[in-house]
């Protein structure tokens, strides 16, 4: 409560509620590039109206959350976290790109002083507080789609996005801006779904602050530019240090299937016991089964459904690892092993052309399971099968 009532007391300082814009008044896009951490991997967008005039200027944000907001970390896992615009200074933005050593791009917009002000008075009516918060959405409702949708109210047909899309799908943007985040990349590729697999428009493809700026600078209004000028106001230092090996997910994954069929191959020549790997390995597959399935059924994140990573990543590999693998093998015991290995074997066949694209790091663990699967059913034809 009291830092809303502080965002509604700087917004009534630096907006006065009776305020005209003028010709003089500039509106700026503004662009904060990709940083180092996951939450700002992807980047930033924010509007800045500065009239010195009038004694304004104000950074409009729709990116900001309150961490003390109640089971805050269920309420984000679930998608069910309230994002909310705030207003704010660009000394505090310039203070944010320098530390964060991220580059900060404005661009001035063309507009007449009547779409200043509907946009200026549009930003005010959404900072009312029956109006801050919104439910974010990663790829639909966020920073920057936000601000690509109130040009879009302001400006409506005059406005045009000449800029073409560049057919690829959501993953593959992603894949992008985490090439240099291995795991991160891996763990987001096993939780999203078949609908990150969508190839995006021009307007999807906003969801990214980057092309936000992009298809702002092709735009015109009546044939003319959006936008008047651009400036970098912070230009991020390069890092030149060199690159050294990082392990990568498709690294370990292989080791695992290598060792996992080592180990069967002597459990076969010399009896050792290969029990203990594969009751982890089924345990760790269910685990990510269960949170697969938990995003895709429990949550409200549009991106996390029709996972078909669930196939084989199944959520009752949790217990079943506990339950299998012993001797005699039971008859259920056989056809879970028969379905289970029929399902990867037929992944692995349409791993490339499945509606989905799975990460490569997939590859060498459903290798496995179909590996593990079958050569279980056939050591259970020496066994006896109740």
């Amino acid at each position: 409560m009291k830092k809303q009532l502080l965002t509604l007391f700087l917004v009534c300082i630096l907006n006065p509620v009776f305020a005209q814009l003028t010709e003089n008044t500039a509106v700026r896009l503004l662009t904060l590039s990709p940083g180092d951490e996951l939450y700002s991997n992807f980047g930033h967008s924010a509007i800045w109206i500065e009239d010195q005039s009038l004694s304004l200027s104000v950074v409009f944000n729709y990116g900001t959350f309150d961490f003390n907001t109640p089971n805050f970390y269920m309420k984000f896992t679930r998608g069910k976290l309230n994002y909310k615009l705030s207003a704010g200074s660009i000394r505090g933005m310039l203070y944010s790109a320098k530390r964060e050593n991220r580059s900060l791009i404005s661009q001035e917009m063309s507009l007449t002083v009547a779409q200043k002000n509907k946009l200026y008075n549009l930003l005010r009516i959404n900072m009312k507080p029956e109006n801050v918060f919104y439910q974010y959405d990663f790829f639909y409702d966020n920073c920057s789609t936000r601000i690509r949708d109130i040009f879009e109210d302001v400006l409506g047909e005059d406005l045009t996005w000449t800029r073409e899309a560049e057919d690829k799908t959501f993953r593959n943007f992603i894949d992008i801006y985490l090439a240099e985040k291995h795991w991160q990349d891996f763990g987001i590729d096993l939780v999203l779904g078949q609908p990150t697999d969508k190839v995006m428009t021009k307007r999807d493809e906003m969801f990214l602050p980057d092309y936000l700026m992009y298809h702002f600078d092709a735009a015109r209004v009546n044939g003319e530019p959006l936008v008047g000028s651009t400036e970098t106001l912070f230009q991020a230092k390069k890092d030149e240090t060199e690159s050294s090996f990082s392990l990568k997910p498709v690294h370990v994954t292989w080791f695992i299937c290598l060792l996992g069929i080592f180990l069967s191959i002597q459990h076969h020549k010399r009896g050792w016991n290969d029990r203990i790997f594969d009751r982890v390995l089924f345990f760790l597959t269910g685990l990510i089964g269960c949170i697969i399935f938990f995003l895709w059924f429990l949550s409200d994140h549009i991106a996390t459904v029709n996972n078909w990573n669930m196939a084989w990543a199944i959520p009752i590999n949790v217990f079943m690892g506990f339950f299998l693998f012993h001797k005699p093998a039971k008859r259920w015991q056989t056809i879970y092993y028969a379905i289970m290995g029929t399902v990867c074997f037929l992944i692995l066949g349409f791993f490339y052309t499945l509606p989905q694209q799975m990460h490569a790091a997939v590859l060498p663990i459903v290798l496995y399971l179909t590996f593990k699967c079958f050569n279980v059913l056939y050591r259970t034809k020496k066994l006896n099968v109740k």
